[in-house]
């Protein structure tokens, strides 16, 4: 297992690598990849190796000379996403542009991190390759479908990484390894390049150590021209914008999730410490049963029609959550469909309304059962649990359908000594507003670390 304590966040890696000279860049590059190839493989969380080459002279990018790795479901140029399937080699595509803004500011790529299957599963249960490890407690579940990218960000081998995010595939696995973990506004960041679900929901997000480095890597995806959410372009810039003081308007309905008792105390100490610097107000939770089963028809139909074909020719193989979520919507009416999208403005602004006008973010709960036992949410287990693993995404799921940022940030420790995060969601493009808070509330990981 790696030394979780060994992290070097994206700061420190940019500036051993400035003030390298090009012989010891080579061997910093040399050295990283052959740490994180050797990790990797003790955790099962990558399928793919790159042997990335430092670039030619100075970039000056805001992520010159830094390490990072991605879910395998990114189009490198090199070789197309995996999806969570046995890898074939199958003709690349151009490389996806999240990538590129990456590289172009000065980001190496290490290799690509497992996934569920088509990144359909809440959890990193995935039949065509070994269990990964949650590097915090080997008996804790990894959330899906971004496993990898939490799995190697918890244990230091990158300090942060693109998932993608349709049903909270980002956000699982964060709050299961005690992470940040990022899902934008629906539509800020490009989506060409990377293996769609469902469209209408999948965002591309990013999971980091902490949110300084989630911020780095949220603040190189956007484009250029960016008014709003945009933030500094340099690393000092963004810190600054980050740890800017605030008088906070927060909207909670922690105190209403019917949470486990401990990981209900950590979520109140989280509230007590708020006070000091935000006005609270009390809220019901909103209508989730609702929501989530309009969210739900969506995934369904759309990942039908995308996974069609991987259906029509893998239907042997597919793993169950696969099965699970694309049959349905071959049966699916389609005035479901099309009612459930008609519904998507109205439901947003209706939701804005009630909680995000007078309050710059709301807070939720993220898992309020706490981070389930591995043998719980694993179906193939005598432990299995339907209701733990449906629990995963329960808090998650409906903010893909309104399209509205959302990140979650860890707070405390439960009596099992596994992270208690919280939920903050934002109105549109509230996304550096979301990460500022992160950024000054959030449980450090070291602390994580010393449970």
């Amino acid at each position: 297992m790696p030394d979780l304590r060994a992290h070097l966040s994206i700061g420190d890696m940019r500036r051993r690598y400035e003030q390298a000279t090009p012989g010891e860049r080579a061997e910093l590059v040399s050295a990283q990849a052959a740490t994180f190839e050797r990790s990797a493989a003790e955790l099962h969380c990558a399928t793919r190796i790159y042997q990335p080459c430092p670039p030619a002279g100075r970039s000056g990018g805001l992520l010159e000379g830094v390490a990072l790795a991605h879910k395998d479901a990114f189009e490198t140029g090199a070789h197309a996403p995996g999806r969570g399937r046995p890898l074939r080699d199958d003709a690349p595509g151009p490389m996806a542009t999240v990538l590129r803004r990456l590289q172009d500011q000065g980001a190496l790529n290490l290799g690509a991190l497992a996934m569920a299957e088509h990144a359909c599963g809440a959890t990193a249960e995935n039949p065509h390759g070994p269990a990964l490890v949650n590097p915090l407690d080997p008996a804790a579940a990894v959330g899906g479908s971004s496993s990898g990218c939490a799995v190697a960000v918890a244990a230091g081998l990158v300090p942060a990484s693109l998932g993608t995010d349709t049903a909270g595939s980002v956000r699982m696995p964060a709050a299961t390894c005690g992470l940040v973990g990022l899902k934008p506004t629906q539509g800020v960041i490009p989506a060409d390049g990377v293996a769609a679900l469902a469209p209408t929901l999948d965002t591309v997000g990013v999971i980091g150590r902490d949110a300084l480095d989630a911020a780095c890597v949220y603040a190189a995806l956007l484009p250029s021209a960016t008014v709003s959410p945009a933030l500094p372009t340099d690393a000092a810039g963004i810190e600054q914008e980050l740890s800017r003081p605030r008088r906070w308007r927060v909207a909670s309905t922690l105190a209403t999730a019917g949470a486990r008792p401990d990981v209900g105390a950590a979520m109140a100490c989280f509230e007590q410490r708020l006070r000091d610097s935000a006005r609270i107000a009390a809220q019901a939770g909103p209508d989730l049963d609702r929501l989530n089963r309009l969210a739900q028809i969506v995934l369904h139909a759309e990942a039908a029609a995308t996974l069609a074909g991987s259906v029509r020719r893998e239907l042997a193989s597919l793993a169950p959550a696969t099965q699970a979520i694309a049959l349905p919507g071959w049966a699916m009416p389609a005035i479901w469909y099309r009612h459930a999208l008609s519904q998507i403005a109205l439901s947003r602004a209706a939701f804005v309304a009630t909680y995000l006008v007078d309050a710059d973010l709301l807070l939720t709960p993220c898992l309020p059962q706490g981070v389930p036992d591995r043998s719980a949410v694993t179906t193939s287990s005598p432990a299995f649990e339907p209701r733990a693993r449906a629990a995963l995404h329960r808090h998650h799921a409906y903010l893909n359908y309104l399209g509205l940022p959302a990140l979650v940030l860890p707070v405390g420790i439960d009596a099992l000594g596994r992270p208690v995060c919280v939920q903050a969601v934002g109105a549109p493009g509230s996304d550096a507003l979301l990460l500022a808070f992160a950024h000054q509330f959030a449980l450090p990981f070291s602390a994580i670390l010393q449970r």
